[in-house]
């Protein structure tokens, strides 16, 4: 009879995925918000982009303790209490009158979104950890970031046409707060939890942190967080003002980057199920490269086709990527200190990234054009590639 039953870590991946989402709608839609804010105040590009600099750096802050928390905790009231704060840190932008308003409030909406990222990416793995289908149990809580932008993206701007960019954030931040409220009501910590005679080792085989980060290979691994985030930083922000910039229509602009985030999910899927068959390293590879050369298209954009050929193929590339970044962590170093080595490599890629938009916004502010700001990333996202080409997994400890 319970052999018939849907293994409940299904039901932890879709929950997650809904976290992942709200995620998604956020960290992918500030360009949306980008154009608005500096029409109003009449801010430099670089003064607005260090908005979302301070929530990046507030983001850093809460994966880096989420994961660690995660490790050891229930991840409801860890998810509750992000539910909370980021509802809270992005409604108060509907508030702001200064740059420094709206940093701040940035910064606490970021506070509130770390554990959106590092608990359900360590949760998940934790109910699959040496079952079939791993790694789409993965990528379905990955997708739920790309399907955010695909949803998040149209909406928000569908609210700033319609009600103002200020009512706008107050929707989105009561969004952020009830529906990752609700989500945390079916993300259980593991099958302990749902039941207590199953004998399932979730957490405890693996290396211990201070053990992994003394490695070579989390070394490499974190020089792959770094500049793929710096990348996808630079370009959520920039995306939509540079498209604008270019003759594009701003409701054009705004849903290319939904479409790219929608354009990540089959990438995302895609890259679990062939990490299973290959490794998450090749994934890692492949992706890399073909992020790099993508760039290209965004360089030398003048018309909505351009536009979205380049969505396309960056975001399928993404979607690569980022499921694979997180479960080669799994796959090197094991479930114990999972959390914390997530909340690590998360938080010092996303310290390291956080400067791109204020810098992609001097470049601009100094040149009149995002030309040699893209080209740096075209060379930063080749070398991840071949990184990822030469890093090896370390013989697996447990203590």
């Amino acid at each position: 009879m319970n052999s018939s039953r849907i293994y409940y870590g299904w039901i932890v991946a879709t929950a997650g995925s809904v976290v992942a989402l709200n995620l998604g709608g956020i960290v992918w839609t500030f360009g949306v918000f980008f154009k608005p804010i500096e029409s109003e105040f009449g801010w430099s590009r670089s003064l607005v982009s260090s908005g979302y600099t301070a929530f990046l750096l507030g983001h850093a802050i809460s994966i880096l303790f989420a994961g660690r928390l995660v490790d050891k905790y229930s991840p409801r009231p860890i998810l509750f209490v992000s539910a909370l704060t980021g509802g809270l840190g992005i409604a108060l932008n509907s508030w702001i009158h200064s740059v420094n308003e709206l940093r701040l409030f940035m910064f606490l909406a970021g506070m509130g979104t770390g554990a959106n990222w590092s608990v359900p990416a360590t949760n998940v793995q934790r109910w699959f950890y040496k079952r079939q289908k791993a790694g789409l149990a993965l990528s379905i809580v990955m997708a739920g970031l790309g399907a955010g932008a695909l949803l998040f993206a149209p909406l928000i701007n569908h609210l700033i046409l319609s009600y103002g960019w200020r009512t706008a954030y107050q929707i989105i931040g009561i969004i952020f707060f009830v529906v990752v409220s609700l989500a945390t009501f079916f993300i259980k910590r593991s099958p302990n939890e749902v039941s207590p005679s199953t004998k399932e080792i979730t957490q405890v085989e693996g290396w211990t942190t201070r053990r992994a980060i003394a490695t070579a290979a989390f070394a490499g691994i974190t020089f792959l967080f770094c500049f793929g985030d710096l990348s996808f930083m630079m370009i959520t922000v920039h995306l939509v003002p540079h498209a604008i910039d270019v003759g594009i229509s701003p409701t054009a602009a705004a849903g290319a980057l939904g479409l790219m985030g929608g354009f990540s999910i089959p990438g995302r899927l895609t890259g679990g199920l062939l990490a299973e068959k290959t490794s998450w390293q090749r994934v890692l590879i492949f992706s890399s490269f073909g992020m790099s050369l993508s760039i290209f298209l965004l360089i030398f954009l003048r018309a909505t086709w351009m536009l979205y050929f380049f969505v396309f193929f960056h975001g399928l590339f993404f979607g690569f990527r980022v499921p694979a970044i997180i479960g080669i962590l799994g796959s090197f170093f094991g479930m114990r200190s999972l959390g914390a080595l997530i909340g690590i490599t998360s938080a010092i890629s996303v310290v390291f990234g956080a400067l791109a938009p204020y810098f992609a916004g001097f470049v601009f502010d100094a040149t009149g054009s995002y030309f040699w700001a893209f080209l740096i990333l075209v060379l930063a996202l080749a070398s991840t590639g071949a990184v990822a080409k030469i890093i090896k997994k370390p013989a697996l400890k447990v203590s």
